[in-house]
């Protein structure tokens, strides 16, 4: 595997900022990020299912734009046809479908505390309130029509996907957002 430096190392630098001696936000990187992109063949979104069932234990299919978190790993159905499993990589034959790792391409970011759901909002076009962006939720949208990838792992946790060339300018705009609140940066 190739050593993975940092899209946004620059400007990364830990610590914390508070804003009227409040921390409000913590942000983290996944430096050891792995995603596996798997899309099944469309007569055979079955037997990927069921592999998905055998091999990660998923108990029941996934619907789009949800996902299942493991101990160590996720799976987060992102179109009809198309699932990342984050954290892990399956062998997929052929004959039901095809993979592709994407772990270079992205930058992985959590935020969380008390305020992210307000941050996240000022940024991206979804009501992020528990009733329509229940925990386990995906989506894609966009950051300064960026796209970017959003995962909804508790009440307050969000993993935040960004396209590792627009990594630095994104995690720019949201530091810059998220003095007003306080926040902390955490090596992961």
């Amino acid at each position: 595997m190739l050593n993975r430096n940092s899209a946004i190392k620059e400007n990364f630098k830990i610590g914390k900022y508070p804003f009227e001696d409040k921390i409000e936000i913590v942000f983290s990187e996944n430096h050891n990020l792995l995603i596996q992109q798997i899309a099944a063949w469309p007569d055979e979104i079955s037997n990927v299912e069921k592999l998905f069932s055998d091999e990660l234990g998923v108990k029941q299919n996934i619907d789009f734009n949800r996902g299942e978190i493991f101990k160590k790993n996720s799976l987060w159905r992102m179109e009809p046809s198309k699932w990342w499993l984050i954290g892990s990589t399956i062998d997929l034959p052929e004959k039901i479908g095809t993979s592709l790792e994407l772990s270079h391409a992205f930058t992985s970011i959590m935020i969380n505390g008390e305020k992210s759901e307000i941050l996240l909002n000022r940024h991206l076009p979804l009501d992020l309130r528990l009733d329509n962006f229940p925990i386990n939720s995906s989506a894609s949208s966009a950051i300064h029509h960026v796209s970017v990838k959003l995962f909804k792992h508790n009440n307050n946790e969000f993993k935040l996907f960004i396209p590792r060339g627009f990594a630095l300018s994104i995690w720019e705009i949201l530091l810059e957002s998220a003095s007003q609140f306080g926040y902390e940066i955490k090596d992961n």
